[in-house]
């Protein structure tokens, strides 16, 4: 996949420590702005919310392409449900997760990374996805292409349908984005 120039991505690290038992790898995902290109397979990016060791500058690194991803789709969706699997806004990064429990409007995210629920604000949750050939695929491995609905059994599914630019303006002005 090719990235352009200031182009927004997400950059995948591979979480260090102990994972919960029956977990595979646990990665968090960092927001970041592509500065360059090195070569035919390497990037150079500025993280948006991850500092140099001094702790004085935004962290610059040259990162392999096979660790970037395009950011997901904006997905304005706040009706998850137990065991929904999602990612969390934790300390800079989105981490994957499924939902624990419901307290409106806010939600406790049990980590794959080591099993604790943490409490996070409805605003920094959003659907997990996986990508495939540089397109968004929820965990069903259904293309995600617009909004998120429920379907008959309560699981969040895709919409077809594009939404409505009035709706998009309306939750603009009652709830912040995601």
């Amino acid at each position: 996949m090719t990235f352009r120039h200031n182009q927004t991505v997400e950059i995948c690290k591979k979480e260090e420590g102990s994972h919960s038992p029956g977990t595979t790898s646990c990665y968090y995902y960092y927001t970041a702005t592509i500065l360059a290109a090195i070569g035919r397979t390497r990037y150079l990016v500025r993280y948006q919310n991850r500092f140099s060791e001094d702790k004085t500058r935004l962290l610059t690194e040259s990162v392999d392409e096979s660790v970037i991803r395009p950011c997901p789709p904006s997905v304005p969706y706040a009706g998850f449900q137990v065991p929904d699997r999602v990612d969390a806004f934790i300390d800079g990064a989105w981490r994957s997760g499924s939902i624990a429990r419901k307290v409106d409007p806010n939600y406790y995210v049990k980590l794959d990374s080591n099993g604790i629920e943490v409490h996070c604000p409805f605003h920094k949750v959003r659907l997990h996805l996986e990508f495939e050939d540089g397109r968004p695929r929820n965990d069903a491995g259904e293309a995600i292409k617009t909004g998120v609905t429920r379907n008959d059994d309560g699981k969040a599914s895709t919409s077809e349908e594009p939404p409505r630019k009035d709706a998009d303006d309306q939750a603009d002005k009652s709830e912040p984005r995601r």
